[in-house]
């Protein structure tokens, strides 16, 4: 956001209150473009500075320092609907839905959460974070569950897993963070133009897969199956 504004708005002085430091989960690769192109755009970046209130012509941080400010754009993260906090399923302390590996609630087995709303654990039992790539294969994954339990077929568990993390730093310039399977910087990191366009393709295949979501493939169809389970049960009704 910082980098979008400096660029479309030279006029203006922008300054970037991070609670950490500037890209500090980054690879030094990736750190490093970042902090370029903050210093080419002329972003202040005010690091290790955790913002706790903000007032009409500033901000207050942790240590108790002033940063003034006209306008703040707060970028604090996501937050959980708090729908799912007041029924009785079994939630986190975030107010997120404890599911398994189907995307099936552990307290509930008739309800599927997916994306924002859902506890996933992904890779080296780490929570999925809050994403567009979190999103997306969660729904797939519960779908074909759900379609599975439906029809007797077998219940898919694919393990999930992150590639990279995609950084828009204004219209000319962009990141691409490689991560392994749990979400940690490795060394390669692809920057500037190429970068930027890879983001962009990112974000018009993700609006092409919502108004597709059977990705352009004509709809599979699946034979039902008798399931074991209720085969046995039926016997022993009978018997």
């Amino acid at each position: 956001a910082a980098t979008e504004l400096a660029e479309a708005r030279p006029d203006l002085d922008i300054a970037l209150a991070a609670r950490g430091a500037l890209g500090d989960w980054l690879s030094p690769k990736g750190r490093g473009h970042l902090r370029k192109v903050f210093g080419r755009l002329g972003i202040t970046v005010h690091e290790h500075a955790a913002v706790t209130a903000v007032a009409a012509d500033h901000v207050t941080t942790a240590d108790g320092a002033s940063l003034p400010a006209a306008v703040t754009v707060w970028t604090t993260g996501f937050a959980v609907h708090p729908v799912a906090q007041a029924t009785t399923l079994e939630v986190t302390g975030t107010g997120q839905i404890v599911v398994d590996r189907s995307m099936r609630s552990v307290s509930h087995p008739d309800v599927y959460a997916i994306g924002d709303a859902a506890m996933v654990t992904g890779p080296g039992d780490k929570p999925l974070r809050m994403s567009c790539a979190s999103g997306v294969p969660t729904a797939w994954q519960a779908a074909d569950a759900i379609a599975a339990r439906l029809t007797g077929g077998k219940v898919p568990t694919t393990p999930l897993r992150y590639f990279n993390q995609c950084i828009s730093l204004g219209r000319r310039e962009g990141l691409i963070q490689y991560v392994t399977a749990d979400d940690r910087a490795v060394r390669a990191a692809l920057t500037g133009r190429l970068a930027a366009v890879y983001k962009e393709l990112v974000c018009k295949g993700a609006a092409w897969s919502i108004a597709n979501p059977t990705l352009g493939m004509p709809t599979r169809r699946r034979r039902v199956v008798q399931e074991p389970a209720q085969a046995a049960s039926t016997v022993q009704a009978a018997a």
